[in-house]
Parts: structure tokens; sequence; C-alpha cells
């Protein structure tokens, strides 16, 4: 996951430029939130960059 490191910094700078920016990930299935959660909760100085992690409502 560390590329996911630098797509993290990109957006932390833009959040800085633009406040009202809202960082939304979005998942097909709960297994990948929780894996992605999970991460998040080894790093946590990427929490603050997100605005909201979901699973993507069935249709």
């Amino acid at each position: 996951m560390g590329s996911y490191k630098n797509t993290f910094e990109r957006i932390n700078k833009a959040k800085l430029q633009n406040p009202e920016i809202k960082v939304i990930y979005e998942f097909p299935k709960g297994e990948a939130k929780t894996k992605f959660t999970d991460w998040l909760d080894r790093n946590p100085g990427y929490q603050n960059i997100i605005d909201e992690i979901r699973v993507r409502p069935e249709k």
C-alpha cells in the first residue's frame, strides 16, 4: 500500500489549498472497506485526510 501514501500526500496538499474538498472512498464490498480501514488504523496519520469511507450500494 505504499502507493497510497503518495496519493494521500497529494490529496492532503490539495485539501490544504481547498478546504471544501471532500474525500470519499467507496468500495464494492465490505471486505475491501475493512481491509482499507485496518490499514488506516495502522497508519493513523492519514485518517484525517478522508472524510467518508463507504460500501457502494447494491443495485
